[in-house]
């Protein structure tokens, strides 16, 4: 998986700006992914989590249901969160005023 364009990242962060945590409170890159992935599920919006993944993946919905097991996609959705620096994402988008 390659990094999205700053066009696509900034779609990736508009998606999940609601369930990012506050980075001060947590302490590690894998645990606020798992804070993101937890903040999707406790607001029912599983949507955003296949959304998510077909952005980060380039491929439709139908492909992500249809060809990935459920490991495979919250390995999928972990790995692009990463590849795609969630983290620096959000810190850019609040410095620049861009909330999604």
């Amino acid at each position: 998986m390659k990094p999205l364009s700053i066009s696509d990242a900034l779609k990736l962060y508009a998606l999940l700006s609601p369930y990012l945590p506050d980075p001060q409170k947590v302490d590690t890159g894998t645990e606020f992914i798992g804070k993101i992935v937890q903040n999707i599920v406790s607001a029912e919006k599983y949507q955003v989590y296949l959304d998510a993944i077909a952005l980060m993946m380039d491929i439709n919905i139908d492909d992500i249901l249809d060809n990935l097991s459920v490991s495979e996609a919250i390995s999928m959705f972990s790995e692009g969160l990463q590849v795609n620096k969630i983290l620096d994402l959000q810190v850019f988008c609040k410095k620049v005023g861009f909330y999604g």
